[in-house]
């Protein structure tokens, strides 16, 4: 078949209605179950303009929280670029990427409330993260639940 135009036919459905047609056509639970992906990508994940070097960060960040986080069942969980900050790394001081975690749960996606993970997980996140991406100097964990605020942060 030849399309004129984009066909979505599911684009008016809410995140838990795709889970629920995704339940209904038998699909694995590794499918119905995931976490939602950012419909316009990981560019929703770093506040203001959007460069290769936020881009490679994110990724890496939010492999590392999703790593971290899974076993604890979110609906969500990413990292996020905020902008820059001070800190140390080694005996310097460093001017570098803030990366902010977040991780929700929710029934619908119209609200959510903050998972309240363990003290040792989000200390070995924020470890992982400023160890193994030279460039982030911070790491913050987003308390915020949705209203007033939004899953994402763009």
């Amino acid at each position: 078949m030849e399309f004129r135009c984009l066909v979505e036919p599911l684009r008016d459905l809410y995140k838990d209605e795709v889970r629920e047609v995704a339940r209904a056509l038998g699909l694995p639970q590794e499918i119905s179950e995931r976490m939602p992906y950012p419909g316009p990508g990981l560019a929703v994940r770093i506040v203001g303009e959007v460069t290769r070097e936020e881009l490679e960060i994110v990724r890496k960040a939010n492999a590392i929280v999703e790593e971290e986080v899974m076993r604890f069942c979110p609906w969500q969980a990413f990292a996020a670029i905020l902008g820059k900050a001070t800190g140390v790394k080694g005996d310097n001081r460093v001017y570098g990427w803030v990366v902010a975690v977040r991780s929700v749960s929710s029934r619908d996606a119209m609200t959510a409330d903050v998972m309240e993970l363990p003290w040792d997980v989000l200390r070995r996140i924020s470890s992982r993260i400023t160890g193994e991406i030279p460039s982030v100097a911070r790491v913050v964990y987003d308390l915020t639940p949705k209203p007033p605020g939004t899953i994402e942060f763009e």
